[in-house]
């Protein structure tokens, strides 16, 4: 018998099925819950590695190229994509749909640690991060102003990222743009040479003046205060208030902030 004599000779039960097939549906739909942003989970992880001021063909050489080497034999490996830039390597692994990621994680930390002897000693420990995008940005917020860049920026970060923070919702706010102080140390060779001070002993000099040494607990009465010394400095650090260090002139060099 064909689905259409079917039907003409039971017009009750098709109508009878077709209401109760809509039916179904519309309640199906109206309780379908919809998100613009569903909880996926990609099988792909990252390692991120940090080498300051080495160059693109020294990130390959000494960091992409023997991680690429120690994550390409785990198992359930599809693709192995880098990219080398300054000061930076970013390794992407793709992994096949069905690949269990939690396992595959693990994996790729013990290769990760075996390979970490084989980088430079002043290279960052490599940091492994799933691909989510749920922690993708959703807002982008832009703030203009007519005062110092470097002051807007010290504005943003301390007066309005924790109160953005603070919003229901919220999990975390980044801060882009701007500038931010430092100090360029401009260094002149030929006085060096003059004085026979080879480069890393300044270089030296400057990393260990730039530390806060503990200078214990002082008690006053009921107070209890927390002391600091700056090694760069003869200033003390008390009750968050620091005095400004005496800037010291060398013959071999000068000293500017940037902004």
């Amino acid at each position: 018998m064909s689905l259409a004599r079917f039907s003409v000779h039971r017009p009750v039960f098709v109508t009878m099925m077709t209401l109760a097939t809509v039916i179904v549906g519309g309640l199906s739909l109206s309780r379908l819950p919809v998100d613009l942003l569903p909880d996926i989970s990609y099988p792909t992880l990252s390692v991120s590695t940090e080498y300051a001021n080495a160059s693109p063909e020294e990130m390959e050489e000494l960091i992409t190229r023997p991680i690429e080497q120690a994550l390409s034999a785990v198992p359930g490996v599809e693709e192995v994509v880098s990219d080398s830039s300054e000061g930076r390597s970013t390794v992407r692994i793709t992994f096949s749909w069905g690949v269990d990621i939690d396992a595959a994680t693990n994996d790729v930390r013990d290769r990760l640690d075996r390979a970490i002897s084989m980088l430079p000693d002043d290279a960052d420990r490599p940091v492994l991060r799933k691909f989510d995008p749920a922690s993708f940005p959703i807002l982008v917020l832009g703030a203009a102003s007519q005062l110092d860049p470097i002051h807007l920026r010290r504005i943003v970060e301390h007066d309005i990222r924790y109160r953005l923070e603070r919003v229901p919702g919220v999990a975390a706010m980044d801060v882009m743009g701007g500038l931010e102080r430092e100090i360029h140390v401009d260094l002149r060779p030929d006085q060096l040479k003059s004085l026979g001070i080879p480069l890393n002993h300044v270089i030296n000099r400057i990393r260990a003046a730039n530390i806060t040494l503990p200078a214990g607990t002082v008690e006053a009465g009921d107070t209890r205060s927390q002391c600091a010394r700056q090694a760069n400095s003869s200033a003390w650090i008390n009750c968050g208030k620091q005095q400004s260090p005496s800037a010291i002139t060398r013959p071999c060099g000068s000293t500017r902030l940037l902004r």
